[in-house]
């Protein structure tokens, strides 16, 4: 495994039992599916559209801006999500 970083691994593991976890609290019902305005979905597409494009510029790794403004916009798409109970 030398083309993996152990760090990349364990953060590999996170996501992936986050993602159970989460599967797990929708079908318990402890996440209920929510329906944002589209102004709030906007104020959440740009904030986390921020994150990664801010650390672009500072860097200047200008793929990460793209990916960042990719990640508000299909944000912004998604129509429903899911909130805790």
């Amino acid at each position: 495994m030398e083309f993996i970083n152990p760090i990349q691994l364990v953060i590999l593991v996170v996501i992936i039992a986050l993602l159970i976890a989460q599967k797990v609290a929708i079908n318990k019902g402890m996440l209920v599916e929510a329906h944002y305005s589209a102004n709030q979905r906007l104020s959440n597409a740009i904030s986390i559209a921020l994150i990664p494009s801010v650390w672009g510029i500072v860097t200047n790794q200008y793929f990460i801006v793209v990916l960042g403004v990719v990640m508000g916009v299909i944000c912004y798409q998604i129509k429903s999500w899911y909130k805790l109970k």
